[in-house]
């Protein structure tokens, strides 16, 4: 099994804009991959996968998501 915990730091509107839209797509558990949230003073994320395929699969997947919140914020925002 591969494991993998990632915490993601910053302004805290943004890490709430992240789980945002990370949560429904935790939801959607496979016997291969999983991941968790929890939301505090960093966001983190714990990812569990059986092998490396499905690792990566979780990976691009979470990835892609928070790339999206952060140019949206960033365009929001102005930062």
């Amino acid at each position: 099994m591969i494991k993998s915990d990632i915490d993601v730091s910053g302004d805290k509107a943004l890490l709430n804009a992240c789980a945002d839209a990370l949560a429904p797509e935790q939801q959607f558990k496979s016997a291969r991959a999983k991941y968790s949230l929890r939301n505090g003073k960093t966001l983190k994320i714990k990812i569990e996968a059986q092998d490396v395929t499905a690792f990566r699969a979780v990976m691009n997947s979470i990835t892609s998501l928070l790339s999206i919140v952060n140019q949206n914020w960033r365009k929001v925002n102005g930062k």
